[in-house]
């Protein structure tokens, strides 16, 4: 029965390495998601209203050098251009938004790695699993072996 506790004592490890797997695997998922629900958030809030507020200024602009019906500047309430960031540097709009865009980028790209390293973590799940399941499996058949050896030894006179 030594070899029993041996195998049960490896198959209690490994079922700790599969549950902290499981862990991490669980966590870097809901960090991709959550990635992703505020890359989404602040395409949505952030990124594409600046967007429109330049198409807008460039459609002001075209109508203003065409001279076609060319709104007055006291009518649309124009928007200065030039706006200043927290730490007090003036950009032009179209670096802001590019700016933004870039932060974006930056943002898609951590989620996606975050789903790649939570990817590799289900794989290293699967495989733990795979070895735990193969030692229950030798564990039962020696434990099977063992019972037969009994009773062939026991039916001998």
């Amino acid at each position: 029965m030594e070899i029993n506790d041996a195998i049960l004592k490896k198959i209690a490890a490994h079922n700790w390495k599969g549950h902290a797997l499981t862990i991490a695997a669980l966590a870097v998922g809901i960090l991709s998601i959550a990635a992703g629900a505020l890359l989404a958030w602040a395409d949505a809030r952030v990124l594409f209203p600046q967007i429109q507020l330049l198409l807008r200024e460039e459609n002001s602009a075209l109508h203003q050098s065409s001279g076609l019906n060319a709104p007055t500047a006291a009518a649309t309430n124009a928007v200065d251009p030039r706006l200043t960031l927290s730490d007090g540097t003036t950009v032009d709009r179209q670096v802001l938004v590019t700016l933004m865009l870039g932060k974006a980028m930056n943002v898609t790209s951590l989620a996606v790695g975050l789903v790649a390293v939570g990817t590799l973590l289900t794989l290293l799940l699967v495989i733990f699993n795979r070895r735990i399941t193969l030692r229950q499996i030798n564990a039962s058949l020696a434990q099977i072996s063992n019972q037969i050896k009994e009773l062939q030894d026991g039916k001998k006179p």
